[in-house]
């Protein structure tokens, strides 16, 4: 397949992402975590069918670079928001510390299953994948989350809590990102700083693109100029961090935080970049899935299943911290860690980005285990979170459903004077 009809088909899943966003079409098919467009895009790579050319795919990297930062952006202007609703800083605080110890505690195994599988890996390759490695691992998509509450009309207190945590641990993978792009930056030559010295300067280079930004948008809010500050704004943010090989993704994600928490048109802006991402997200999870290559290293599958593992281990361990630490999630369910394993476009996107930024073993692992950390999420964090709700008493609609066509097999008409088992109308869900 060449780059043309690989370009024909990234535009009608475009088209696709802004449908399923916007509602008008196919509300409610899919799966939460879009885990289905990384195997689509697997079995059309060069890895399968091999109906997309190694070259096509390398014409399309670029594209990719920008897309991811993008997705970046829009996480960042979210960040700490639940809808309009502010998260209190104390659960703020907590999703962060607990995505970072998740990753940690994943980064540490990979580093000992590389260390015994991969004796030829140096020091520096070794450090470079387990952190890699720790960054896919540490996220639970909140579009996992939204999906369980929509379908299933759920609201309470420990669905507040689960989305809060799930919207917040998004700087997780993105800052072990930004450290990891920051052991290898590619100016080391004009300045010796030290690691941590680096991924303050790509903070310090969205904040600052993220203020410029404030300053050009000014008091008075207009649509077409906001549009031409963003992009060129967030190029230039992309353009200068990955000129010195540093984190593009994080750079663009300290600039979307900076600029909803400086700009007081924070709900314009939100509102019009948000229909933005799912026609970005479902190309970039294809580009991922075409990217993924199984015989890339060796010790690929004992690092994926090291990590896997580490992971349930983590998410179980955070569902318990949340049970003793909350007062919203005492006496839910000792599984509640379960239901946040899923992992979505933050963790793919930061593997595809340590793919292209790093191409070789390190990068397709990482890129590997984002992608099986979402697909094996995908059976199972769903339909714990939704038996934790349940029992809970949080969710409102039936569960007789059809986990691609949304209530399609929900509705049950009332015979003989028998209740009714049609669902009551969603409530509005926040995020």
């Amino acid at each position: 397949m060449n780059a043309i009809w690989l370009l024909m088909g990234l535009l009608v899943l475009s088209y696709l992402g802004s449908s399923l966003v916007s509602g008008r079409v196919l509300r409610g098919i899919g799966l939460p975590s879009g885990a289905e467009y990384v195997v689509l895009g697997f079995v059309l790579g060069p890895s399968a069918l091999g109906l997309l050319e190694p070259s096509s795919i390398a014409a399309f990297e670029p594209i990719a670079g920008v897309a991811l930062g993008w997705l970046a952006l829009v996480v960042g202007l979210d960040f700490g928001f639940v809808g309009n609703r502010r998260v209190r800083r104390s659960r703020i605080a907590l999703g962060v510390s607990l995505s970072l110890a998740t990753g940690l505690a994943v980064a540490v195994a990979a580093w000992f299953v590389a260390a015994r599988g991969a004796p030829s890996l140096g020091d520096a390759d070794r450090l470079l994948l387990a952190a890699g490695v720790g960054a896919v691992s540490s996220e639970t998509t909140r579009h996992a989350v939204l999906w369980v509450r929509q379908r299933y009309s759920a609201s309470g207190k420990l669905s507040d809590l689960i989305s809060d945590m799930a919207d917040c641990d998004d700087l997780g993978p993105l800052l072990i990102m930004g450290g990891a792009f920051a052991l290898s930056p590619q100016a080391t030559v004009l300045w010796q700083i030290p690691f941590w010295g680096w991924t303050i300067v790509t903070a310090l280079i969205g904040v600052l693109l993220g203020l410029i930004a404030v300053v050009l948008l000014g008091s008075d809010f207009r649509l077409i100029q906001s549009w031409g500050v963003l992009l060129g704004t967030s190029l230039l943010t992309m353009g200068t961090s990955g000129r010195v090989g540093l984190s593009p993704l994080f750079a663009t994600f300290a600039m979307g935080v900076t600029i909803a928490a400086v700009s007081k048109h924070r709900e314009e802006i939100v509102a019009m970049v948000a229909p933005t991402e799912g026609p970005v997200i479902l190309p970039a999870l294809l580009l991922a899935g075409a990217h993924l290559n199984p015989k890339a290293a060796p010790f690929l599958p004992w690092v994926a299943a090291a990590a896997l593992a580490a992971r349930v281990a983590g998410k179980l361990a955070t569902g318990l911290v949340l049970r003793v630490a909350t007062p919203d999630a005492r006496g839910t369910s000792p599984w509640l860690g379960v239901g946040l394993l899923s992992s979505g476009a933050v963790a793919v996107s930061v593997g595809l980005a340590f793919a292209l930024r790093f191409p070789g073993p390190v990068g397709h692992t990482v890129l590997f285990v984002a992608a099986a950390a979402a697909v094996f999420g995908e059976f199972v964090g769903p339909q714990a979170l939704r038996s934790t709700l349940r029992k809970a008493g949080e969710l409102a609609a039936p569960e007789r459903e059809s986990i691609f066509f949304g209530r399609a097999l929900a509705a049950r008409p009332a015979r003989d004077g028998a209740p009714s088992d049609q669902p009551s109308p969603p409530g509005k869900v926040e995020g």
